[in-house]
């Protein structure tokens, strides 16, 4: 189940950073002025290749953009690594610093081979429930005493602390405001969220849709399944109030993710028998779903799942 929740987090930031303008808010807003400065934004483009560790990947998601610098002189990586756990984590420095490594054997295997090596600039994008307490310099998991030794990495990461941000100071784009405001609310549903969010998704209901996705659907989806039912219903009233166009809507989602949920088990049921072997006469007595049946059921599921 722990893994699933996970999974959620990650659809929802995939779905939003895939979008270079989003992307590009959510980096400038939060690397530091100096770098921010000294790069090309309109060059920004996101690589498809993961490098955190396989047994890992149920509680972090990492995304890698290049990024031309402003001299001409080559590129830059900018590193966002998801950590998704309740509590802080001294060692994910550790960790990070490797999945840099790993993004420089990339950069070294290029072809031609470079002459130097891009800089990375990482930054931990961390959603938990309790506050952020580690530094974020390498050097910190070292004894003081040794810290300034030649042979200590110089190596720290930039930090967005979800669990520390009030709803009221998210600021930026409005995908990535509406993305941290609901994963904040998904640890720390106490927190005032739900008129805010009303008032965003009023603002982005009129909005055309871009890029093919429709972000109505994937954030009232994450709503849904990281919401408590009481929630829910508080949230539908409020968003009544700021955005009544957008009232039913909650409830058609709701519906829409039912479905989703209840095909998901079907084909599940249906694919093991067929692994068991089981021939479709059997597998209609059981099921009530014919082998003509099948392929449109899984089409549908394919549809309505984000």
């Amino acid at each position: 189940m722990a893994d699933d929740i996970h999974q959620i987090h990650d659809k929802l930031v995939h779905r939003v950073l895939v979008n270079p303008e989003s992307a590009t808010d959510l980096l400038r807003r939060h690397l530091p002025e100096t770098v921010s400065q000294a790069l090309r934004w309109n060059t920004l483009k996101q690589l498809d290749r993961s490098f955190v560790d396989e047994a890992l990947r149920g509680t972090e998601a990492d995304f890698l953009y290049e990024v031309e610098h402003a001299s001409g002189s080559d590129s830059v990586w900018l590193y966002v690594l998801v950590e998704h756990q309740s509590a802080p984590d001294k060692w994910l420095r550790f960790r990070l610093l490797r999945y840099c490594c790993r993004i420089w054997e990339m950069n070294r295997d290029r072809k031609p081979e470079p002459s130097e090596l891009w800089p990375i600039v990482p930054l931990v994008f961390y959603q938990g429930r309790d506050r952020w307490t580690y530094a974020t310099e390498f050097a910190e998991l070292f004894a003081e005493s040794v810290r300034d030794w030649p042979g200590v990495p110089r190596f720290s990461h930039e930090l967005v602390d979800q669990s520390g941000i009030e709803p009221d100071a998210i600021e930026g784009e409005l995908k990535v405001r509406i993305m941290q405001l609901v994963m904040l609310a998904a640890y720390h549903p106490d927190r005032p969220w739900m008129e805010l969010l009303g008032e965003l998704f009023n603002t982005l209901s009129a909005m055309p849709p871009r890029g093919g996705i429709n972000y109505m659907q994937v954030f009232m989806l994450y709503v849904l399944r990281t919401q408590e039912p009481e929630a829910i219903e508080r949230f539908r009233d409020a968003l009544r109030r700021q955005a009544p166009q957008l009232g039913g809507d909650l409830m058609t989602y709701a519906e829409l993710l039912e479905e989703r949920g209840e095909l998901r088990k079907q084909v599940e049921i249906i694919e093991n028998l067929l692994e068991l072997g089981d021939d479709w006469l059997r597998i209609e007595a059981i099921t009530g779903v014919t082998e003509a049946q099948f392929e449109p059921l899984k089409q549908r599921l394919r549809e309505i799942t984000d």
